[in-house]
């Protein structure tokens, strides 16, 4: 089964354990490859100044992805690992 790019904007997200994650909110290509890097939960605005925060929390490889039907799966939500990830960074004080 193949798929257009526009389709896959706004598909549900969910986990192999069918936890909602969210819907794709932005597409990642490598052009050199023709290839899929990255889905992302939220839109990439460059006038946002998010973009490294979105790309850290917000996105899942597309190597994470196991199927794209009707909707797509994943190993793990994006979400909850850029949580984590974010919470056991060190922290500075002033």
């Amino acid at each position: 089964m193949s798929k257009r790019l526009s389709e896959i904007y706004g598909m549900d997200l969910f986990t192999e354990k069918a936890e909602y994650v969210g819907k794709v909110g932005d597409i990642i290509l490598n052009i050199d490859q023709g290839e899929i890097m990255q889905l992302s939960l939220t839109p990439l605005k460059p006038e946002d100044g998010d973009i490294r925060r979105i790309l850290q929390e917000e996105t899942i490889s597309y190597e994470d992805v196991l199927k794209v039907g009707d909707i797509i799966l994943c190993k793990k939500n994006p979400r909850r690992e850029g949580r984590a990830r974010s919470e056991s960074a060190p922290r500075t004080t002033l």
